[in-house]
């Protein structure tokens, strides 16, 4: 729906309906030049005889609408329309409250996940920033909204970091979370090249189910370690959320869902191992035949926990699309075994590549950790600026840019050279345009009210006519759950803004009082309209440049 033309599609409605026309009628944006809008509705309407006087009724009709400068149905029969200027400075006054959907819900986002032991790396980008951008999107248009970043702190990766520090004798006490960095990836290939050891580890998890106070207070040291690391980095990237649970807090619960599902008979024996009674092939593994669980064992008690905790109408996972098949399984399973009503949907998105087209790595071909990938961003922007507040704002705007301008469902490849530079589009190139603005409000001597001359230029129009399509990819943002739509708009507004800026003079003695207020007006509403977007895409907007 385009803001503000509801009433001009209950007007050509209505003169429809006269000649016994009972269409829907769908207005659209136009890419035509010089049409701001069309309306197709009359093109299968060639041979009606009344045609001529629908046409006559429609432009006599429209022409008297405020918010419409010209109309005309062309040789085709489309209705072609261009906004008053009237309508473009009126259009944002209501802005917030017009994206505010009628119908909303109350959802919960489980993204971020990160697995305690291992540092948070370039991997966990995408999950973090469309996470967090579709929250607030969501949260925009009314919904009640929750994130949760469901840690991996429990189960074989935990238990595989206490074994590791058993068998080579470490001093749990001793150590700090950069050991633990280390420890979890040699812990992991011993597990997978001895035997013994990944039975020790298993063992271990065992007992961590049975509240073994050894084995808990290990844990409890290791969890402890990394946690609060983990968060002080998501905090320098400037990522929140409302619940920090992970798989430790849900132990309870999923030895629930375990046991009700035996009672209700809706798992049964396989080889020693219990599998979903649905007819899926393959069939659905809820625990291994020595009684361990899997992840989506401890992701069924996770849904468990939140029901018991609060209700949702949607969960909301944003995870990789290899995981897809994970979590089709998870979400037949959690019908299947009656846990939740909710409608439940996987948001899956690409990897992150080098210039390899392979998986983004250090040049010394190592895991790219984010501390480093900030602080090496950070190193190229010192040539825009020195202030470290400042800096950190462009760099956490590099890292949420870059990533969510792509299609989620895409790979991509992270160009660290490309997405520093000021030119092109870039988060530098954006942060530029909403800098120049913000510096043109501090400098406005405009009085407090004031009356709009309403003549405007075609640089003025074509930003005022951008201003007027964030509802529209918005909208497209949220539907379809790719924040890739308004990252696009978001370069496009800003290339428009730039180019305002460069023609058209605002504070000079040659420029009459009236054309100033209407500029600065102008600016007032790219400025509003760029820090919305700013916001559901989770870009923090920088004082200065």
């Amino acid at each position: 729906m385009i803001a503000g033309i509801e009433n001009i599609e209950k007007e050509i409605s209505s003169v429809l309906k006269k000649y016994e026309i009972l269409d829907n009628i769908e207005i659209r944006y136009s890419n035509l030049n010089n049409v701001d809008l069309q309306c197709n509705n009359l093109v299968k309407y060639s041979n009606n005889i009344n045609l001529s006087s629908i046409k006559t009724d429609l432009i006599s009709l429209i022409k008297e609408n405020q918010l419409i400068e010209s109309i005309e149905i062309n040789e085709k029969n489309f209705i072609n329309m261009n906004f008053s200027n009237q309508y473009f400075f009126e259009y944002s006054q209501s802005i917030a409250e017009r994206i505010k959907h009628t119908q909303n819900y109350s959802i919960i986002f489980d993204y971020g996940g990160p697995n305690i032991g291992k540092d948070l790396h370039v991997g966990h980008i995408r999950t973090l920033n469309i996470g967090r951008s579709l929250y607030n999107i969501y949260k925009l248009a009314g919904n009640k909204v929750v994130s949760d970043i469901h840690f991996g702190d429990w189960g074989m990766p935990v238990a595989q970091i206490i074994a590791y520090i058993e068998h080579n004798n470490l001093d749990l006490e001793m150590l700090d979370y950069e050991d633990l960095e280390t420890i979890y990836p040699k812990a992991n290939q011993l597990s997978s090249e001895n035997k013994d050891f990944y039975n020790t580890a298993k063992s271990i998890a065992m007992q961590l189910n049975s509240k073994n106070e050894n084995y808990t207070k290990k844990w409890e040291t290791v969890y402890n370690l990394a946690i609060p690391n983990i968060k002080t980095l998501l905090d320098k990237l400037r990522h929140k959320f409302d619940w920090y649970f992970g798989e430790s807090d849900v132990v309870n619960e999923t030895d629930l869902v375990v046991s009700k599902a035996i009672d209700e008979k809706r798992v049964k024996k396989d080889d020693g191992a219990l599998i979903s009674t649905q007819e899926v092939d393959p069939p659905i593994l809820i625990t291994k035949s020595d009684g361990s669980y899997l992840y989506l064992t401890t992701d069924l008690g996770t849904v468990l926990f939140r029901e018991n905790k609060s209700s949702f109408d949607k969960y909301i996972y944003v995870v990789d699309s290899r995981q897809e098949n994970h979590f089709k399984q998870l979400f037949t399973t959690v019908k299947h075994f009656g846990l939740s009503n909710s409608d439940f949907f996987h948001v899956g998105f690409g990897t992150i590549n080098g210039s390899d087209n392979k998986p983004f790595k250090t040049r010394d071909g190592g895991v790219y950790k984010l501390n480093l990938l900030f602080e090496d961003i950070k190193e190229k922007l010192k040539k825009y600026n020195s202030d470290d507040q400042v800096l950190n704002t462009l760099t956490n705007t590099v890292l949420t840019y870059s990533d969510l301008l792509p299609n989620r469902n895409q790979n991509y490849i992270f160009d660290v050279d490309k997405f520093t530079d000021i030119n092109g589009k870039t988060g530098i190139y954006i942060q530029y345009a909403q800098v120049r603005a913000r510096k043109l409000l501090d400098s406005s001597t405009k009085p407090g009210s004031y009356n709009i001359n309403y003549e405007i230029n075609s640089e003025e129009r074509n930003l005022l006519l951008l201003i007027t399509k964030f509802d529209y990819f918005f909208n497209l943002s949220l539907i379809n759950m790719e924040p890739h739509h308004l990252a696009e708009y978001l370069f496009n507004l800003s290339q428009a803004f730039n180019s305002f800026y460069t023609n058209n003079k605002i504070f000079s003695d040659k420029i009459p009082i009236e054309t100033q207020i209407n500029r600065i007006k102008i600016v007032e509403e790219f400025f509003k309209t760029i820090s919305l977007v700013f916001n559901c895409l989770g870009i923090e907007a920088a004082e200065s440049m």
